[in-house]
């Protein structure tokens, strides 16, 4: 973010204000449209500010993708925290069921979200001006998640940890096929995953 000097504290707000609506703009257009079609002047078309601004805030459109993967991805980790109220209880397979509800349901209630992760995949793979953006995102999402079920799971850190990257992919995956496959059983696939945590959670328990 650019540092200012010499501006009033509503100068400074206005300009927050700017760029939070160029990252907001970028996330829908970028959904709509994907990475080819998503160009700046419909991104500033669409969050009302000149289409110079956007290169004030940002050096390269990859790398305001990048910004709105970034943000995305906090906000779903911060949406994850209502987990923590399972911790209390048995992890049954019902239990498990609930815990994974709002993994489930991004794909469910916001299948833009899903086409957005898989574009911006595809933009760290083929820039590398971007590709560490992602990577740190990625990783943070997996330290997040593995905290999470190290504390829910009571399971030891070293398992949460090796557990967390295989749900984050199983997550992005069934995700992937409800959106390109209407007939998928979505339902069926997250309930037989329910199952498999429950199992692994037993035998290491054990």
């Amino acid at each position: 973010m650019i540092q200012e000097v010499g501006v009033t504290e509503h100068d400074k707000q206005d300009k927050q204000d700017k760029q939070e609506r160029i990252i907001n703009a970028a996330y829908q257009v970028l959904a709509e449209k994907g990475y080819d079609e998503a160009s700046t002047k419909e991104i500033a078309r669409v969050a009302g500010v000149a289409q110079g601004l956007i290169s004030y805030y940002f050096s390269s459109k990859d790398l305001l993708f990048a910004e709105v993967f970034r943000r995305e991805s906090q906000r779903y980790c911060e949406s994850l925290s209502f987990l923590r109220s399972h911790g209390e209880q048995p992890m049954t397979v019902d239990t498990i069921k609930s815990a994974l509800s709002v993994p489930k349901s991004r794909a469910e209630d916001n299948p833009s979200w899903i086409k957005l992760r898989y574009e911006l995949f595809a933009l760290g793979l083929r820039n590398p001006a971007v590709s560490g953006s992602i990577k740190d995102t990625l990783a943070s999402k997996r330290a997040h998640l593995s905290e999470l079920i190290e504390s829910v799971g009571k399971l030891p850190e070293e398992h949460a940890r090796k557990l967390a990257p295989i749900l984050l992919s199983v997550f992005d995956g069934l995700g992937l096929q409800k959106l390109c496959d209407e007939d998928f059983d979505y339902d069926g696939a997250y309930d037989t995953l329910a199952v498999m945590i429950g199992a692994y959670l037993k035998t290491v328990r054990q």
